[in-house]
């Protein structure tokens, strides 16, 4: 059954309520129906786009990702920087009862698990991020596993942080929809049902910011939290649909998917209403130029104080070592994130990036197993 965080799929009237600070009035092909509130945000034109790639053609930055000290990359130096282990199905299939499980698929998909439920966040399965498969951002490390894999455990819900194609993959919602059909939910934030209704998905939950919602025969709320971003799957959809992340709230367990988001004032207002948090997957990559990704992109050191605003006590990385999209090395977060962590003096285990297929199990601040961790033995440049 079909479900929406609004009565109706429109905007309330604006004579009838005050609009929240992120939803407009009116809405254009440019500025669309939601915005971010904050004075941190600034908006990128397309002459911008045309600035960031006449000057990462003159820096001859690859578009097809490079590694500190290799700027041309084969599979196998790849496979060497970002070493994948493989799935414990045995724990995928039998979560511990009080603590948060989670397990890294690539860039911004792990497999969640906590108080008896599994959910998949962002799940892009593709060979590539784009509205083609024989063209864009192509995977440097695979999926740490298929959708079709007949481990896999049943998956309850997947939470949809926003619609650009690096989180929004139409073949992957396809085949996790004929896996497993009616018995998957999707949380997804407002705007995007009708996507999801084209497609022969009918199970989604339509969210609006703090919105939150019980997930049906379980003791597990699960609210979309603030993010600075957008969204656009089309040139004439930019922000027609709302972005955001997610808070996964347990009777005795809580886990927090930051989406993509660039540093504002919401993640110590998400710490104070709805942390702290058990875990919470924070992205660290996709962030040079610093020009022109500040206002969508967390860097590595802005994450860690996420992950301090929103009073979290074990966090692990997303949205990065696995599709080039930006300028920086795609070895460089895992590299950072260590020294960043030291530097706001937290303990070593409290932030970390895992490898491909690893398993993280955390409660109340201690983490209960040693997953397997990038590598960070080569140096950072200064």
């Amino acid at each position: 059954m079909a479900q929406s965080g609004l009565d109706s799929h429109r905007l309330p009237n604006i004579a009838e309520s005050v609009l929240p600070p992120h939803h407009r009035s009116t809405s254009t092909w440019w500025h669309g129906r939601f915005d971010n509130p904050w004075p941190t945000w600034e908006e990128r034109s397309f002459s911008d786009v045309l600035r960031w790639n006449r000057e990462r053609r003159k820096a001859g930055v690859p578009t097809d990702g490079y590694l500190e000290g290799n700027m041309a990359p084969s599979p196998a130096d790849f496979a060497a920087a970002f070493p994948t282990h493989p799935v414990d199905w045995a724990a995928l299939n039998n979560p511990p009862a009080n603590a948060v499980q989670v397990t890294w698929v690539g860039h911004s998909t792990f497999l969640l698990q906590l108080e008896g439920l599994t959910l998949l966040t962002d799940p892009v399965f593709s060979q590539r991020c784009s509205p083609v498969q024989w063209m864009g951002p192509k995977r440097v490390v695979p999926p740490a596993f298929d959708i079709s894999h007949p481990d896999l455990p049943k998956v309850d819900a997947v939470l949809l942080s926003h619609n650009h194609y690096d989180h929004l993959d139409k073949a992957s919602v396809l085949q996790l929809n004929a896996r497993f059909g009616e018995r998957l939910r999707w949380y997804v934030p407002l705007g995007m049902q009708g996507w999801f209704a084209n497609r022969g998905v009918s199970n989604v939950v339509e969210l609006d910011w703090w919105q939150q919602v019980a997930h049906p025969s379980s003791s597990v709320q699960v609210a979309l939290t603030p993010a600075q971003h957008w969204s656009m799957r089309s040139p004439l959809s930019r922000k027609a649909s709302l972005w955001g992340g997610y808070a996964v709230l347990g009777a005795n367990t809580r886990a927090w998917f930051a989406g993509d988001s660039g540093y504002a004032p919401c993640f110590q207002e998400i710490g104070q209403r709805l942390g702290p948090f058990d875990l919470a997957i924070i992205p660290t990559g996709a962030y040079e130029p610093r020009w022109f990704m500040k206002p969508q992109h967390i860097n590595v050191e802005e994450a860690v104080q996420v992950h301090r605003d929103v009073r979290s006590m074990r966090s692990v990385a997303c949205h990065h070592a696995t599709f080039s999209l930006t300028d920086e090395a795609m070895d460089e977060p895992a590299k950072l994130l260590p020294r960043e962590v030291a530097k706001a003096k937290l303990p070593p285990d409290a932030f970390v990036s895992l490898r491909h297929g690893a398993t993280l199990v955390t409660a109340g601040g201690a983490t209960l197993n040693q997953p397997p961790l990038l590598p960070v033995s080569l140096p950072v440049r200064p």
